[in-house]
């Protein structure tokens, strides 16, 4: 899980109330893993994309992307460090 209490504290977002940095913490994971998805995906023809939605465990994933998106760890650290800055930027918003 890549949002934790760090993350949450690292956009300045630790001071929500409990249940709410809970239910936000699960939405932000769901739509960190579509941008990374979205991005690698982009890469990818669409037989790739119909191969790698078949695979169901981690490790085979990880194993297949690297053998067909090389870069694919750069694509998931930049698309991770983007969300990160938008979550900063908004924070006012989201914590009004």
């Amino acid at each position: 899980m890549w949002i934790d209490d760090n993350f949450m504290n690292e956009v300045g977002l630790a001071n929500m109330p409990e249940d709410e940095k809970r239910a936000f913490m699960a939405h932000a994971e769901e739509e960190l893993e579509v941008r990374v998805g979205q991005s690698i995906g982009a890469e990818l023809s669409d037989a790739q994309m119909d191969e790698f939605e078949q695979i169901t465990d981690d490790d085979t994933a990880t194993a297949w992307l690297e053998q067909n998106a090389p870069n694919f760890r750069e694509t998931v650290a930049r698309v991770f460090q983007a969300f990160k800055r938008e979550l900063q930027g908004e924070r006012q918003q989201i914590m009004s």
